[in-house]
């Protein structure tokens, strides 16, 4: 079958008109799907009671509740420093040495005139035996024994005091080496070997472990809301698990650079809270208004006025919020936020009110 010039034409033309209708429709429905909004993928977090409860939170550290400053007996030289910050000891181990040329000479000065005393006590001894027969004889008068009774007593005397001194020395010898009086830890040490130290300088700190506590600083406005007895939550930066405690001890007076006061709480459970970690101690304090903390980088602004989004029905809705204190990471709601609301954690400076989300 032949078709003419004319119907090519025709058949070309319809083609053509075909394809730009198609591309026109197509082209619209593109327009169309970028038209509709896209929601915003944001990160959640759900308002809670605990949130909205009258609890602080403050940064403290595992404290024992014996530290030990130990210091020598006599002055010296320190001669070997056998432990080091973080070593166990047990009661009697030897800590620190001193050097013990000196007190060892001593002693054996001592041990001499020890020998010496005794000698002299022996002489006088007998001399006073034969001058109490020579007395009974009549041969020496009465002040000559009175003055061989002296001797004698000055004898026993001297040997006294030279033990006396003996032991002294003996124990100053036994000094130069400083000794654990208790099983504990080694948390502080404040002298090295080649330095001379004094009688009475604290050369090493020593905590006994199994006695712990939480020592933390409060703020004037919290001390006064708080009394020996309140319970606390501990908790450490590497575990989420809350350990139960009590506040023992609140320091009478403020530090004088922070104007903030020592707060020490016991607990029970010394298996996850070791000496020396950073704790986190949450508190309840009486009379306080029930504000929550939430992470910061849910806080935005619009037109100057402080809030944070809520996600209602897929939607994100500015909430107006009253601000308070900054805590870490953290910032203080006063007002305007109920329990059970989900808001937005991550994101917020990326949205608008009334914007579709999409919860991560």
């Amino acid at each position: 079958m032949k078709f003419s010039r004319k119907q090519y034409l025709y058949g070309f033309a319809a083609t053509v008109l075909f394809a730009v209708v198609a591309i026109c429709n197509l082209g619209i429905s593109r327009e169309q799907i970028q038209a509709q909004p896209q929601p915003l993928r944001v990160k959640t977090m759900t308002v809670s009671s605990d949130m909205l409860s009258s609890s602080q939170l403050f940064a403290g550290e595992i404290h024992s509740q014996f530290e030990t400053p130990l210091s020598f007996q006599v002055a010296g030289k320190i001669l070997e420093r056998h432990v080091e910050v973080g070593d166990r000891v047990t009661k009697g181990q030897v800590l620190i040495t001193l050097d013990k040329k000196d007190l060892e000479q001593s002693l054996r000065n001592s041990s001499a005139q020890v020998k010496h005393a005794k000698s002299a006590l022996e002489l006088a001894k007998k001399n006073l035996e034969r001058y109490k027969k020579l007395l009974s004889a009549g041969a020496v008068s009465k002040l000559a024994y009175d003055q061989t009774q002296h001797e004698y007593k000055s004898a026993l005397s001297s040997l006294e005091q030279a033990n006396a001194n003996y032991e002294e020395c003996r124990n100053q010898l036994n000094y130069a080496e400083l000794k654990a009086d208790k099983d504990g830890i080694i948390i502080q040490t404040h002298a090295d070997p080649g330095q001379v130290v004094n009688t009475g300088t604290t050369v090493l700190t020593m905590a006994v472990h199994s006695n712990l506590q939480a020592q933390f600083n409060v703020p004037e406005q919290t001390v006064s809301k708080i009394k020996a007895g309140d319970a606390v939550k501990i908790s450490s930066n590497y575990s989420s698990d809350e350990i139960e405690g009590r506040i023992f001890e609140i320091s009478p007076i403020a530090d004088e650079k922070t104007h903030t006061f020592k707060v020490k709480a016991s607990f029970e459970d010394k298996s996850t809270l070791k000496l020396g970690m950073t704790v986190r101690v949450a508190l309840s304090t009486a009379g306080s208004d029930n504000s929550s903390f939430i992470p910061r980088s849910a806080v935005t602004a619009i037109n100057g006025e402080s809030g944070v989004y809520a996600v209602e029905n897929n939607k994100a809705i500015f909430r107006k919020v009253s601000l308070g204190r900054l805590q870490d990471s953290k910032v203080e709601i006063k007002s305007g936020l109920n329990t059970g609301e989900v808001i937005v954690i991550a994101g917020a400076n990326r949205l608008h009110d009334g914007q579709l989300v999409e919860i991560m």
